[in-house]
């Protein structure tokens, strides 16, 4: 009898996840491994940095903020533009949050209240509900990057579709062919953006968060596991086990990292997280993460904190709708730790 669906099952169940976190490992070592295979499945960083060599392009008071748009380079040859949102009132200097947009938008312009014109939105404000706005209402400094192959920052080819249309699908399989990964050069990003931020006077480089919803919930989760500057983490509309995911429901070619599950599931991955301060955020009408995917991978991340005494820095927020964000906890999530 022909049976595909068998034998997808089994090459999973007999796939080895070499690093799968159980109680009887040591957990310093156990991280240090993992996050280079990690790494290494991401497709490697560059080996050296290249110079940020900031620049400002446009600066403009608002009512409470100052919102900058700032142009740094991430490696050789790429660019990356940013908007920057600086509160006008507070104490100096201000804890930072890096805010990591999703897909079906138009890049990080639609997290700060601006229709792709630079025009101020009216109506609904859409799945990401304008979160660097509020960020920067409730006090932090917000970085609001375009992720690679949107906004900006699309290929040539599709720079006169519609400005919701991104160039993941090109980008992402032009890169598999090179050993590289889309997800990797994205978390390399956000490393930079970090870097950027640190040499900001504004800046607590000691308090310093990062949180993403959708495919910008993937890269707000994977840079964390790798980057101890960031504190607090809240992964929105993303956190589930591979299998039940991106894997049985259909997602963007972005998502997926060639041999990730040599190595870890998704709960390891964000455990590494830990004992940092992480909330995961999802919907209980979620199509694309399901809502059972989500729990079974929180108490995977949760069994981790336990161990490490740590339980109080992991939070789980369940709320009753679909693929969006839900704010107000993940505000006060940031208020508690940074």
């Amino acid at each position: 009898m022909l049976d595909p669906d068998r034998y997808l099952e089994r090459l999973y169940e007999n796939t080895r996840k070499k690093y799968s976190f159980n109680r009887y490992n040591e957990w310093a070592s156990w991280r240090e491994d993992l996050k280079e295979a990690f790494i290494e499945k991401l497709g490697g960083f560059p080996e050296e940095k290249t110079e940020l060599s900031a620049r400002l392009i446009d600066e403009t008071s608002l009512e409470d903020h100052i919102r900058q748009k700032i142009v740094i380079l991430t490696d050789v040859d790429l660019e990356m533009n940013s908007y920057i949102l600086i509160p006008k009132k507070g104490c100096r200097p201000f804890p930072a949050v890096v805010a990591c947009h999703g897909h079906g938008c138009y890049g990080g312009i639609d997290l700060i209240g601006l229709d792709p014109g630079g025009i101020q939105k009216t109506g609904d404000p859409g799945y990401q509900d304008d979160f660097a706005l509020k960020l920067v209402k409730r006090g932090f400094l917000v970085i609001v990057p375009d992720i690679l192959g949107f906004g900006e920052r699309r290929l040539k080819e599709d720079e006169n579709e519609d400005p919701g249309k991104s160039s993941c699908h090109h980008m992402a399989t032009y890169m598999l062919m090179l050993g590289k990964t889309l997800a990797g050069a994205r978390v390399y990003d956000i490393i930079r953006a970090i870097d950027y931020l640190c040499t900001r006077d504004e800046v607590d480089p000691g308090r310093i968060g990062c949180m993403g919803i959708s495919g910008g919930g993937m890269v707000c989760g994977f840079t964390s596991a790798i980057d101890e500057r960031i504190k607090a983490a809240v992964v929105s509309g993303y956190t589930n086990i591979f299998k039940h995911s991106i894997m049985s429901v259909f997602h963007c070619v972005c998502n997926f990292v060639p041999g990730l599950l040599e190595i870890s599931e998704m709960p390891d991955i964000l455990g590494m997280i830990a004992p940092r301060a992480l909330l995961i955020q999802s919907g209980t009408k979620d199509p694309i993460f399901p809502i059972n995917g989500t729990l079974h991978a929180y108490d995977k991340i949760r069994d981790i904190y336990m161990q490490l005494g740590e339980e109080e820095k992991i939070g789980k927020d369940i709320f009753e709708a679909g693929h969006c964000v839900y704010g107000e906890n993940a505000y006060s999530w940031f208020e508690k730790w940074l």
